[in-house]
């Protein structure tokens, strides 16, 4: 797979339904925590906040997810960690079916996320 270097490029390879995912998941993160930065890592989506690496999309076949750089000191049971393939202990994700049902939660926990800040996640 070719990483793809902006936003238009990865939703230019995505179906409508998780293209429509996406185009809502860019939404809450940009309206919930206004002061992260969006680029384009690794062929993700990612935010970055305080020059770290907060949260990125990542696109799979048949879903989405969003993952947490600081996902294991959030609090939800819709956190998961993908075990030994997970680049840091940290990251914790979430797979997105029906953006609408978790809507709120999400939300909470990137506000949660946003207010922990990033002493506890090691430097890389």
């Amino acid at each position: 797979m070719v990483n793809q270097r902006t936003i238009e490029e990865i939703l230019g390879t995505l179906p409508a339904t998780q293209k429509e995912t996406v185009q809502n998941l860019r939404n809450l993160i940009r309206t919930t925590v206004p002061e992260t930065v969006e680029v384009v890592k690794n062929g993700k989506i990612l935010y970055r906040l305080a020059g770290k690496d907060f949260v990125w999309i990542s696109h799979f076949q048949d879903h989405v997810d969003l993952e947490f750089a600081m996902g294991a000191s959030l609090d939800s049971s819709l956190l998961k960690s993908r075990g030994v393939a997970e680049k840091t202990e940290n990251v914790r994700h979430i797979s997105i079916g029906n953006f609408d049902k978790v809507k709120s939660e999400l939300a909470r926990l990137l506000k949660q996320a946003a207010l922990l800040g990033f002493e506890h996640c090691p430097t890389t």
